[in-house]
């Protein structure tokens, strides 16, 4: 191995795919792999839903933290913007709309990284996603409540307010392959 190499490099390689039947085929097993047909992952994101509607933090840690260790690459996990992907797509094959799923909408005094509704059960989620540069809990937790104190300090909730007898809001800090998970009701327990 080369002195300037990093040793993860070592296994990298540049692969084509040779032909249409070949794409084809990449591309049935990847839209498998993450849709309500794979049994694993169609339970996860239900799981996730009905525990970010719950308001249970813990789960939704739990949830989140295995689908990050299962499915993603370190090398993806530079970007905030890659993990509010990876959230949406795990939860828009929850949605029985598109209306159930809002991302990046305007509400209140700014814009909210994710909503989903549950009209079934009047419950509305607010998500707010940070990505840490440490991995320590306590900071991890502490930007978590930076995030939920960014909800409601631009009152993200405002458009939910009528139609809804619960909004749930979350603050998500993600390190790497693992998250942190606050929950608006753990902030305000905290405090007292």
């Amino acid at each position: 191995m080369a002195k300037d190499m990093v040793p993860s490099e070592k296994y990298r390689a540049v692969v084509k795919i040779p032909n249409k039947e070949v794409l084809e085929c990449f591309s049935e097993k990847v839209k498998t792999l993450f849709s309500e047909n794979n049994p694993e992952w169609g339970r996860r994101s239900r799981d996730l839903r009905e525990s970010l509607c719950d308001g249970n933090a813990t789960r939704v840690s739990a949830i989140i933290n295995k689908m990050l260790q299962s499915f993603i690459s370190v090398r993806d996990t530079g970007k905030e913007d890659f993990y509010h992907g990876f959230i949406t797509g795990v939860l828009g094959i929850t949605a029985g709309s598109p209306k159930e799923l809002k991302s990046n909408r305007e509400s209140g005094n700014g814009y909210f990284d994710l909503a989903i509704m549950n009209n079934s059960i009047s419950a509305a989620v607010i998500m707010e996603f940070k990505i840490s540069g440490n991995s320590k809990a306590s900071v991890r937790k502490k930007e978590c409540a930076e995030a939920l104190d960014q909800i409601e300090r631009n009152n993200y909730d405002q458009e939910f307010q009528d139609d809804f007898d619960s909004i749930r809001k979350f603050g998500i800090v993600f390190f790497k392959k693992t998250c942190a998970v606050m929950e608006k009701s753990q902030l305000d327990q905290a405090s007292e």
